[in-house]
C-alpha cells in the first residue's frame, strides 16, 4: 500500500499508539506539516522514529489511517516594559487509527523539502518472521 510518510516520531508516541490503538497527534516538523497540509481522512500514513533520509526499504513502523485532520495556528504573546511582541505558529493535528506494523517496501518519491515522502508499505503479520 502507498503511505505518505511522518518521519522523526518520538518513541513514546508510537508506543502509545500501538497500545491504546487511536491517538491524536500535533505535527509542527516542516517536513511532516507540509505532508498534512493535503492529507485526506480515511489515507494511511507509516508513521516512524527515523528521519526522512535514513529511511531505506526495511525500515520498520506503523501504519495508521487518518480519521480526521485540523490545522491550528498557535499565538504566543511576549511582553515586557517597552516590548511587546506577538508570534504566530502553525500546527496540523490528525487522529491516527492503528491499523497495524509497517515494513519500507520501497520508496515511491525522494525526499524533497517541499513535498510528502511516499512510501510503499508492507503490512507486517505475526507468522511473518524474517
Amino acid at each position: 500500500m502507498i503511505c505518505i510518510a511522518l518521519t522523526g516520531i518520538a518513541g513514546p508516541v508510537l508506543r502509545d499508539l500501538l497500545a491504546r490503538r487511536i491517538r491524536t497527534v500535533e505535527i509542527r516538523s516542516p517536513s511532516n506539516f507540509i505532508a498534512m497540509l493535503n492529507l485526506q481522512p480515511g489515507e494511511s500514513l507509516f508513521l516512524t522514529e527515523h528521519s526522512p533520509l535514513d529511511i531505506v526499504p526495511g525500515t520498520n513502523g506503523l501504519i495508521a489511517r487518518a480519521e480526521a485532520t485540523q490545522i491550528i495556528t498557535h499565538r504566543l504573546i511576549h511582553s515586557a516594559e517597552d516590548i511587546y511582541e506577538e508570534r504566530e505558529a502553525q500546527a496540523a493535528r490528525v487522529q491516527l487509527r492503528l491499523m497495524g506494523v509497517g515494513r519500507v517496501r520501497r520508496i515511491s518519491s525522494s525526499y524533497q523539502m517541499g513535498s510528502p515522502l511516499m512510501l510503499e508499505v508492507d503490512q507486517v503479520r505475526y507468522c511473518d518472521a524474517r
